[in-house]
């Protein structure tokens, strides 16, 4: 893993501050408190979140929300990662966050944001969300403070801290669980052991069940083989009983047809006789009253070819030219009178002026004869008037006319109709009186033979009622015994079960045994061996790098360090152990971290996936001398990690890094500066 760049909004002192990491050695310096292992634990808290830390310890006192974005490369590959702390009421949560790929954004809870970040970095590990991620914090980032508590612990406690570390842990776990399900195991074979006690008293038991099935299918067989000698003479009697008493019902029916018969010829010669007397009716109708009628109309001739409605059009117009006529004339005859006045008086009476009589006498004699004219073409037009009128009138009465002959023709044909249908029935019962006959004369004669066979019948019913009662009473032993049978059966069928189930129970408490036995007595064991050479393993070669990097900080040949098989650190001088509490600062410092790059050497190596291309430091040299300080680059030269992370506030460090960045507080707000 590669740091690529961080992102701090409001976490701890900073407000909004980003870092862009390059390779190399980076050294973030400052004043205590100035914000330097913040930076640290927000790295910390956007790959694994919270952990077990509160997560009011990051949110900046007064802010409501805080956000952390770190941005990483590994193999090749970039992410980015995106974590928010909100303020709720009194408590502080993790809410929204993301991790960013080359496929796109992925919007995760807190636990699934930690899983996914393991599943990128191949930390094989569990991933609790209330812990920190054991490989990151001993592989590559241990705090200071947190890497002397290991060092000054109790021994049981520092190797149960360091059993995770190297995972060794799991051997312990298996043992356990190993032991666990043994008990488990030894505890169901005895249950099961003691089901399948009784396997042979159950085997004695279904063997007598199974003798009494045998005895009782040997009676059923002999009861079923006479109740089907039984069914098949009744469905033989049966049968003939069916046969005769359709007989019987067809001549009963013909013997009840005889009073039906005669009523029938009865009611339907009276039909005969009433449809004649219609059919005379109909006929004398038809004769003296509707033809005589069809023929006096059918004498009536139209008077014109016109329609009534022509009629009307053409007396309209006449009436219309009437009217007209009769307003020119009064016109004219206006006139007259307006002329005459005038040649009498000799004044026009429009303009006063004086007028000449014999002018006007000309007038009126034209007006005159204009007149004449009008009251001529006015008598001529009523004279046509009258005409249509009486035309018009000829014509109704030829419609009505034909209206009536039109319904006398209808009248005609129904009648005709209904003499000749009259008549078809009258010969459809003539046919049927005939017919009815000859049945009443066949239903006499089966009368005869009915008396015959009720005879035949009643024996046929005496005979089938003792077969019935027999079949009956041998059912009634067949169901007995079968019900009898199929509890026997069912008795057995669970017996069965339960002897196939003991006998499993049986089989599987030896086979648990068998694994109780070799869990307790081969596996634990082998786990527990295994254990103690991996263990032995590791602190062998955690040995080699504790020395390693304790000769290249502490030039002194007479003090030697090594771990006791709890990794409790030892320094002995010229043979004799020394209290590591009276060591110097300088010299508690070198343990601490000659301790801490041993610790990640190991971690690297056992935990799967994790290269070493990430490493960071939190004040590494507090309590150096500068002789001590000057061999930090022959450490960082040697571990050759492609990127170095240290905090310190050590000035004679800065010749060692490749990028220098300085934290300043000012007004309770931090900063970086690039130096």
């Amino acid at each position: 893993m590669i740091l690529k760049s961080l992102r701090l909004q409001n976490i701890r002192s900073y407000v909004d501050q980003t870092i862009e990491f390059p390779l190399g050695t980076i050294l973030l310096e400052g004043d205590i408190a100035s914000g330097k292992s913040t930076i640290l634990l927000a790295i910390e808290f956007a790959l694994f979140g919270l952990g077990s830390e509160k997560g009011a310890g990051l949110l900046r006192i007064g802010e409501k929300k805080g956000c952390v974005t770190l941005k990483f490369e590994v193999e090749g590959e970039e992410y980015e990662v995106y974590r928010c702390l909100e303020r709720r009421g009194k408590a502080v949560q993790q809410s929204e966050g993301y991790i960013k790929t080359k496929k796109g954004i992925i919007y995760l809870s807190a636990s699934e944001m930690k899983d996914k970040i393991l599943e990128i970095l191949g930390f094989n590990e569990p991933p609790d969300p209330k812990a920190q991620s054991v490989i990151y914090r001993y592989a590559v980032f241990t705090p200071q403070e947190e890497m002397k508590a290991i060092l000054w612990m109790k021994p049981d406690l520092r190797l149960q801290t360091l059993r995770k570390a190297f995972r060794i842990e799991d051997y312990r776990i298996a043992i356990e669980n190993a032991l666990t399900v043994a008990k488990s195991v030894r505890e169901k074979a005895v249950e099961l052991a003691s089901h399948a006690s009784d396997l042979e008293k159950k085997k004695e038991a279904c063997a007598k069940k199974k003798a009494e099935i045998s005895k009782l299918c040997e009676e059923l067989d002999k009861l079923q083989k006479s109740e089907r000698e039984l069914k098949e003479k009744i469905d033989r009697l049966k049968t003939e009983l069916e046969k005769l008493q359709k007989q019987r019902d067809e001549l009963g029916r013909a013997i009840g047809e005889i009073p039906l018969l005669t009523s029938q010829i009865d009611e339907k010669n009276r039909e005969i006789s009433s449809l004649k007397s219609e059919e005379e009716s109909l006929t004398k109708e038809l004769k003296e009253k509707i033809q005589p009628a069809i023929d006096e109309l059918s004498k009536i001739k139209r008077p014109t070819p016109k329609s009534e409605d022509e009629l009307d059009k053409e007396l309209d117009e006449l009436r219309k030219r009437r009217e007209e006529l009769i307003k020119e004339e009064a016109s004219v005859r206006s006139k007259i009178s307006d002329y005459e006045s005038i040649e009498k008086k000799g004044i026009c009476p429009t303009c006063d002026r004086t007028a000449d009589p014999n002018e006007f006498r000309e007038k009126i004699e034209r007006k005159k004869n204009e007149r004449e004219k009008l009251v001529s073409a006015i008598r001529d037009c009523e004279g046509k008037i009258s005409g249509v009128e009486k035309i018009q009138k000829l014509l109704r009465e030829y419609n009505q006319a034909q209206v009536h002959l039109e319904s006398l023709n209808k009248q005609l044909i129904k009648t005709t109709e209904q003499i000749d249908k009259i008549r078809t029935r009258i010969e459809t019962l003539r046919a049927q009186v005939e017919e009815a006959n000859k049945r009443l004369e066949k239903a006499k004669k089966e009368l005869e033979e009915l008396s015959k066979l009720s005879v035949h019948l009643d024996a046929i019913k005496k005979e089938l009622d003792r077969a019935q009662n027999d079949y009956s009473k041998i059912g009634k032993e067949v169901m007995s015994r079968q019900a009898t049978l199929k509890i026997l059966e069912e008795e057995v069928s669970e017996i069965e079960a339960e002897i196939e189930l003991k006998e499993k129970e049986r089989r599987m408490a030896e086979k648990l045994k068998e694994y109780q036995i070799w869990l307790e007595e081969f596996f634990a064991p082998t786990l527990d061996t295994i254990e103690k050479h991996v263990m032995l393993s590791i602190n062998q070669e955690f040995n080699q790098h504790l020395q390693k990097w304790w000769s290249m900080l502490i030039d002194d040949a007479s003090k030697e360090l090594r771990v006791d098989e709890d990794f409790t650190p030892i320094v002995e001088q010229d043979g004799y152990e020394l209290d590591i509490n009276y060591l110097s600062g300088g010299e508690k410092t070198s343990l601490a971290l000659a301790y801490r790059l041993a610790l990640n050497s190991i971690v690297q190596k056992v935990s799967i996936g994790m290269k070493s291309n990430l490493l960071i430091l939190d004040e590494p040299t507090d309590g150096f001398s500068k002789e001590q300080l000057f061999k930090v680059r022959e450490i960082l030269n040697e571990i050759k990690c492609p990127q170095v992370i240290m905090v310190s506030h050590e000035k004679e460090l800065e010749s060692f890094a490749d990028q220098i960045f300085k934290v300043e507080k000012k007004d309770g707000v931090s900063q970086l500066k690039e130096v």
